[in-house]
């Protein structure tokens, strides 16, 4: 709320955390970085989009890693400071 002046992305107000939370899944950073290195042109041959997902694979950093691990860890903390109970979902 305090970033964005107290407007809320989405349809009206908040929006509650599904069980199943993908914020609780911080490998959507991974899953960007894999994903703009394998298309960043549209690959000629399926063996070609093979190849470029593990090199993309190979590319992510032990920094990387951490930032990932930060991340889950932060998010976990929220979890358990709300004493796992669904709170509503805002923008970091």
């Amino acid at each position: 709320m305090e970033t964005f002046q107290n407007r809320v992305i989405g349809y009206g107000d908040f929006v509650d955390w599904p069980p199943s939370s993908p914020d609780l899944t911080p490998l959507d950073f991974l899953w960007g970085h894999i994903k703009g290195q394998a298309y960043a042109t549209p690959p000629p041959t399926f063996q070609d989009l093979r190849r470029r997902i593990t090199d993309a694979c190979a590319s992510v950093t032990p920094a990387m890693l951490h930032n990932v691990q930060r991340e889950i860890q932060s998010r976990v903390q929220t979890c358990i400071v709300a004493n796992g109970k669904h709170k509503p979902w805002t923008c970091p």
